[in-house]
């Protein structure tokens, strides 16, 4: 059965975004929401994330759309659409139990792709060549020749801006759909603006603290820095890079029964090393600490329940050995 079909006869739809949902995961979800809503006028869908990003919030506020987001699930749902995420483990603890029906669910995501992905979903968009989930949903509203309203091209264009750092991760696709959105009714402006926002004295005293904590590796050429902070681990490894660090990774407890870690590198790193924190770290870091990794090639994060000081001195274990296996590789190539 196609995706049109599935929404077609779908009358309550669930579509469920990533825990600490962003921009580019809420814009995603609301603006699917909107184009089911076009196939399927008397249909009924439930937008929910176990939670929402401060900034995510902001952007809600900003552009007020008609459908919500909320953080409880109504029963009777009869398709599940996974957004911006292929992992089960990435919806928290009060979701995971959702995906127990891959011929009704949908996995709609840019990120590398999950192995077990076929245990979630019969049907996935998965597109890990672009820059955001908002790219995709660009692309699914013209595969099934719908036409983007300006309300939800705002919001797509807001995700696809988060997501590319403001297209500094961008190649010419990309580009090409942020002028589509726009020539689609998008206030580039306002979505810009709707980004804006100043931490909070929480999020800034995090990154100091992170900052206190810094332990620094040098692997070859490459300043790898780590530190512990118990929240705000994103932007903390966001705050290292500006520092100066090739590679940042941050991991933390938050509560008793959860480790969490998050990592990001520069893209000159990822240029001349090859090694991507999605696959290269956070999916094996994921197994260690018994839970799930994953996430991009400059940007990526595991959620789990133990052993985080393992982890903490594992991960630099980790780099090192990407590096050295994808040197290694080059090496081997014939001349």
């Amino acid at each position: 059965m196609s995706i049109e079909d599935l929404l077609k006869n779908s009358k309550k739809p669930l579509i469920l975004g990533h825990q600490n949902a962003d921009p580019d995961a809420i814009c995603s979800m609301v603006a699917f929401a909107s184009l089911y809503k076009t196939i399927n006028a008397d249909g009924s869908p439930q937008l929910v994330a176990d939670d929402i990003s401060r900034l995510s919030n902001q952007v809600l506020e900003v552009f007020n759309p008609i459908l919500k987001v909320s953080r409880t699930v109504e029963s009777n749902y009869d398709l599940v659409v996974l957004i911006d995420t292929n992992s089960r483990f990435q919806l928290g603890k009060g979701l995971q139990h959702i995906l127990n029906d891959p011929e009704k669910t949908i996995v709609i995501d840019h990120h590398e792709r999950n192995p077990e992905i076929a245990l979630i979903a019969e049907h996935q968009i998965v597109h890990d060549e672009m820059s955001s989930t908002c790219e995709i949903i660009v692309k699914v509203y013209s595969d099934l020749c719908v036409k983007i309203d300006p309300s939800t091209a705002n919001l797509l264009l807001t995700g696809l801006i988060f997501d590319t750092r403001r297209f500094f991760y961008a190649g010419t696709a990309t580009l090409s759909t942020a002028i589509r959105l726009i020539d689609a009714g998008a206030d580039y402006g306002k979505c810009v603006r709707s980004l804006l926002i100043k931490p909070d004295r929480s999020e800034r005293i995090a990154r100091l603290k992170a900052a206190g904590r810094i332990k620094i590796h040098i692997i070859d050429d490459w300043i790898v820095a780590i530190s512990k902070i118990n929240a705000f681990e994103a932007s903390a490894c966001r705050g290292m890079i500006d520092l100066g660090a090739d590679v940042a990774i941050v991991g933390g407890r938050p509560t008793k029964n959860v480790v969490r870690f998050s990592s990001r590198s520069t893209r000159e790193f990822y240029e001349k090393t090859g090694v991507s924190l999605g696959s290269d770290l956070m999916k094996p870091l994921g197994h260690l600490i018994e839970g799930e990794g994953g996430g991009h090639a400059n940007a990526a994060g595991a959620n789990g329940k133990t052993n985080l000081e393992k982890a903490m001195v594992h991960s630099i274990e980790l780099i090192k050995r990407a590096i050295e296996q994808k040197r290694g590789a080059h090496e081997d190539l014939p001349t």
